[in-house]
């Protein structure tokens, strides 16, 4: 762990601890908690919310990719944020993946796609409707998010990447709240830690061709459809 992951971490988790003190699960809502989407019980879990006025009945999904400056945070920190967003009549799909300097690239964006996986495979058991699936990420979880609907809808590019999109996957939309859509480490300013932050997140710390991957307008097609909310 580097001084800086180090750092992140205790500066974030304390404003994040301060902020959800005395949240508690609003009544109206039913959670389905710590699933298992991958192999590893630690990272690869995520939870599922919602509505209890719904019932059995199916409902669209929204799945929050979080945020965390690619080496900090995990479901728990948006499950506030996420059972809000039930509330207004969805299955949201909230899940912790593997952080950086632990994991490298594309370790997140692996996790990501076991997540969309799960929904297909488990959307009877927990009432999601897959023909309305959005999705929402917060700062390095909209990069991430931003990457992964780039390799959704560009198959040259989902082929980098060793994983296979689910060939029945589609998104109506997603949301994406501060993230960066192109990375430069060419360019300095003492106010942006980003290049040192890529040194724990990438594998060779930053290449030419990392880079490139990692800025998504680089990736972006006709049919991909970019709203910034």
């Amino acid at each position: 762990m580097s001084k800086l992951s180090d750092m992140i971490r205790s500066n974030f988790k304390k404003s994040d601890d301060e902020r959800d003190k005395g949240l508690c699960t609003p009544k109206d809502i039913v959670r389905f908690d710590d699933i298992l989407y991958g192999e590893d019980p630690k990272w690869q879990i995520l939870d599922v919310y919602r509505p209890k006025s719904a019932e059995s009945r199916k409902l669209p999904v929204i799945v929050s990719f979080h945020g965390g400056a690619w080496v900090y945070g995990d479901k728990e920190r948006y499950q506030y944020y996420c059972m809000d967003l039930a509330q207004r009549n969805f299955a949201v799909v909230n899940f912790t993946y593997r952080l950086a300097p632990e994991f490298k690239f594309p370790s997140s964006l692996i996790d990501c796609n076991l997540v969309f996986s799960w929904i297909l495979n488990n959307a009877e058991k927990y009432n999601m409707d897959v023909e309305n699936i959005f999705a929402v990420g917060d700062s390095a979880g909209a990069h991430g998010l931003s990457l992964y609907a780039a390799a959704l809808t560009n198959p040259e590019y989902a082929e980098k990447y060793p994983f296979k999109i689910p060939d029945n996957l589609k998104l109506k939309a997603i949301a994406l709240n501060c993230g960066v859509a192109e990375i430069d480490l060419n360019v300095r300013d003492p106010r942006d830690i980003t290049a040192e932050i890529m040194k724990e997140y990438l594998p060779e710390g930053g290449t030419c061709e990392e880079m490139e991957m990692l800025s998504v307008v680089n990736h972006i097609q006709k049919n991909f459809r970019l709203h910034l909310l």
